[in-house]
């Protein structure tokens, strides 16, 4: 079995790179590829998850360690968490890929290849391969993106300076566990100290770069790219290429000495919870239908940080139940968010097909005649998102809060303190991101119909769409289950045998329901839709016994404005204004007057129709911007200083660096 598994493996692998080969004979023999190698790729993760660790061909690698393509309990998981994107997306590109260049599917193949090996790969060497081909692909794979020439080449390039700056900084890290440990095998270093530490930080600023959590997504780089790419590609992007910054994450830190320092912890809890925030906040204001899931992906990557950070103070002060209990809830986040996003991507490319447009302010409803799969796996992704249960967004965020609830149990006050900020920025988010989905949903599915249907190609972009929702329910519903098959998985990253949080309440059996009662709170995610749903039954047999809903149609308010006026649309700039306004000290809202003169008619109403925008403003953007023209003056200055045009001085320089050099050898030898 374990032969055939480690076959499947790297078949998978394989296929990835092929299907990016064949795509420049014909683009959907690539995406047929793709999709082919996405499905092996899922039977090698859920293979590994049941049946233990997976071992494909190995070879001996130019600096003599032995590598080899192999599936353990941790990569397992993100290699699940992925297929499962992939195959979507996969499905998904057959039909939305119709541009007459290959080069968007062979970037496409080739992203998913380097993301497959990153994740297979035995040695922190083939890691690093795995991951600078990931970077150039997914810079390939922006570029090929509709729209005005210089946003697309802006954004790409942007995307590629933030990617090569967290390769140079995942470098660090590597160097620093090969010092440490003599190899570069992925193996435990028993060694702490300074060097410890250095690695942590290179790591955390390394991978936070590519997961685009705060204040790492500085000048707003991952919305913009994220957005600005093709829909499929932005699926990946958000949903998988920040997972791989995850996975690099959570496997560096697995190999550092353990207990960790309560420091480490701390600033990852601090980090996150500012991502959670500011996505959530951001989101919550953005009118583009891929800007806002961009936002949302930096606050549930930092969800993923938060999980984490309490995990490894717990680890420090020797809560072993608490630690294993956010391990748990950091690893269901990473899942959940990961199938949620894609729909939520796949559904934009969706609303561009039918709309042509990405903003919400001008989509007008006409999705709302769109198939039914896309309207039911749009309304599942985002509502998972905004955690309604009984999905997977609404049990891994109650799992972070329960987490979070523990902080008063940690030794240090200061990181007591930290816990309850980091607890209020997370319950502030819930709530923004609510009505960034409730934005979203609204002013795109659920809008007023329009007169056209469905076409063809509209009903191969919604049934990926569809399935992806299935799979949200699923792995909501299906919480205490999957918890159980990713124990290896959280048992692989603390090097220890570890239980699932899974217990009985009530009248919910033993195994059916995730861990409550002392110290955790006494409800749990499965009781809240039991207890919901029986609410219903009660509303649901009133009007069975012939209650009747008696329904009253009544004209719309519109602030005391009579009907036809102008302003009478709502629309999706005028849903977040409050938000705008109520959160200027954070955004920095300022009005900026975009025309003169009385307001125009529209069917649509616009903020331009007013004559008056409301501009907010990333407040890390502002301070990377000062910044960068400080040391454009410091630049300046020594140019003029110091590179004169002489030929003299320049002479001068040569000959005092050969000095410098001839005396530092002289004294070594």
């Amino acid at each position: 079995m374990t032969a055939l598994l480690g076959f499947v493996l790297t078949a998978a692998v394989v296929g990835f790179f092929a299907g990016a080969a064949l795509s420049v004979v014909r683009r959907d023999l690539g995406y047929a590829t793709a999709l082919a190698a996405s499905v092996l790729w899922l039977v090698a993760a859920v293979g590994a998850l049941v049946a233990g660790p997976v071992t494909g061909p190995s070879w001996s690698g130019p600096l003599g360690d032995a590598e080899s393509l192999s599936l353990d309990g941790l990569s397992a998981f993100f290699a699940l968490a992925t297929a499962i994107v992939w195959v979507a997306t996969s499905a998904y590109s057959l039909a939305y890929d119709d541009r007459p260049s290959p080069l968007l599917a062979f970037c496409y193949a080739l992203t998913l290849g380097s993301i497959a090996l990153l994740v297979a790969s035995s040695s922190l060497l083939l890691f690093l391969v795995g991951w600078e081909t990931m970077t150039l692909a997914s810079y390939g794979m922006i570029l090929q993106a509709h729209g005005r020439s210089g946003r697309v080449f802006s954004a790409a390039f942007v995307f590629l300076a933030f990617g090569e700056a967290s390769t140079l900084l995942v470098l660090v890290a590597v160097a620093g566990l090969h010092a440490m440990s003599g190899s570069f095998l992925e193996v435990p270093v028993a060694t702490a100290g300074a060097l410890a530490s250095i690695v942590f930080v290179a790591a955390l600023i390394g991978f936070g770069l590519k997961m685009g959590v705060a204040p790492f997504h500085m000048s707003e780089w991952l919305p913009i790219a994220h957005s600005s790419a093709p829909s499929n590609a932005s699926a990946v992007l958000s949903s998988t290429l920040t997972l791989a910054g995850a996975y690099g994450l959570f496997r560096v830190i697995s190999l550092l000495p353990s207990p960790p320092p309560v420091w480490w912890g701390a600033l990852m809890l601090g980090i996150g919870a500012i991502s959670v925030l500011l996505g959530a906040l951001f989101a919550a204001v953005s009118e583009h239908s891929k800007g806002l899931p961009a936002y949302s992906t930096i606050e549930n990557n930092g969800l993923i940080l938060v999980a984490l950070g309490i995990a490894l103070i717990a680890r420090a002060d020797g809560l072993a139940e608490l630690a294993v209990f956010a391990l748990f809830a950091a690893f269901y986040q990473a899942l959940a968010h990961a199938i949620a996003k894609t729909a939520l991507f796949l559904s934009a490319g969706y609303l561009e097909h039918g709309t042509h447009t990405f903003d919400l302010n001008s989509t007008h409803g006409r999705a709302k005649d769109a198939d039914r799969a896309a309207r039911l796996g749009t309304i599942a992704a985002t509502l998972s998102l905004a955690a309604a249960p009984p999905l997977a967004g609404f049990v891994s965020e109650w799992m972070v809060l329960e987490a979070l609830f523990q902080s008063y149990r940690f030794s240090a006050e200061w990181v007591q303190f930290v816990g309850l900020l980091a607890g209020a920025a997370v319950a502030l988010a819930a709530g923004l991101i609510l009505v960034a989905m409730v934005k979203f949903l609204g002013f795109s599915f659920l809008w007023k119909p329009s007169a056209t249907g469905p076409t063809a190609r509209a009903r191969g972009l919604a049934a990926p769409v569809g399935a992806v929702g299935a799979v949200v329910l699923a792995v909501g519903v299906g919480a205490p289950w999957l918890l159980g098959l990713i124990t290896p998985s959280v048992a692989a990253f603390a090097h220890t045998a570890v239980a699932a949080p899974v217990g009985s309440l009530l009248s919910i059996p033993d195994g059916w329901s995730i861990l409550s009662g002392s110290p955790f709170g006494i409800l749990s995610p499965p009781a809240v839709p039991i207890g919901l749903a029986a609410g219903a039954a009660v509303a649901l047999g009133y009007f069975a016994l012939g209650g009747g809903f008696g329904a009253r149609r009544v004209e719309p308010w519109m602030a005391g404005s009579p009907p036809g006026c102008d302003g009478e649309t709502y629309t999706s700039f005028g849903y977040s204004t409050g938000i705008r306004i109520m959160m200027r000290s954070v955004l920095q809202t300022r009005e900026v007057r975009t025309g003169t003169g009385a307001g125009t008619r529209a069917e649509l109403a616009t903020p331009v129709s007013y004559n008056v925008d409301l501009e907010v403003l990333d407040v890390f953007k502002v301070f990377y911007d000062d910044l960068v023209r400080f040391g454009d003056a410091v630049a300046a200055a020594l140019k003029a200083g110091i590179m004169t045009g002489r030929l003299g001085q320049y002479l001068a320089y040569i000959l005092v660096v050969t000095l410098v050099v001839v005396i530092y050898v002289a004294a070594a030898a």
